[in-house]
């Protein structure tokens, strides 16, 4: 017994009893229950070769996004891009990229945001007017997406 680890139960003698029994201290501790497919990606997110990266890993962890929850963001974004798509006039994958190309840097660029609209060939009354109608729909959905942190340039075009 001198070799065991004091901190292990007795009934820990393989890797299939250690994450058993991980898995079911971790839905203890958080009140959930964990499909098959969301304890595995756990798993690969935490476990690797190094102990000690595992154990930061897993104690600095302060969330767990559930496989449905993450399925449903995803397709809210979606609705709230086709929506903006749909009013505008615009090409869905180019507001996508132009979204994706905002969140990937945290930088509103303006220069962007005219270049997006010129296939629809405003007069320069109209693009400014369009640009500020898209900017409105834009800005909560960019905010939200950004999770709190700043997106320079943004505060430009904010009410």
């Amino acid at each position: 017994m001198a070799n065991r680890c004091q901190w292990l139960p007795a009934d820990i003698r393989d890797r299939a009893a250690l994450e058993k029994n991980f898995r079911e201290k971790f839905e203890t501790l958080n009140h959930i229950h964990l499909t098959n497919g969301e304890f595995q990606r756990l798993l690969d997110e935490i476990v690797t070769p190094d102990v000690f990266t595992a154990a930061h890993t897993l104690r600095n962890r302060n969330s767990f996004t559930r496989d449905g929850y993450q399925r449903f963001k995803d397709e809210k974004h979606a609705a709230e891009l086709a929506a903006a798509v749909q009013k505008h006039g615009l090409a869905p994958e180019t507001l996508q990229t132009f979204v994706d190309n905002i969140l990937s840097r945290m930088i509103f660029d303006g220069e962007q945001l005219t270049e997006l609209l010129a296939p629809l060939e405003p007069g320069w009354r109209d693009r400014t007017e369009k640009e500020l109608a898209l900017v409105a729909d834009l800005v909560p959905l960019l905010k939200k997406r950004a999770g709190g942190s700043d997106i320079s340039g943004l505060k430009a075009y904010e009410e």
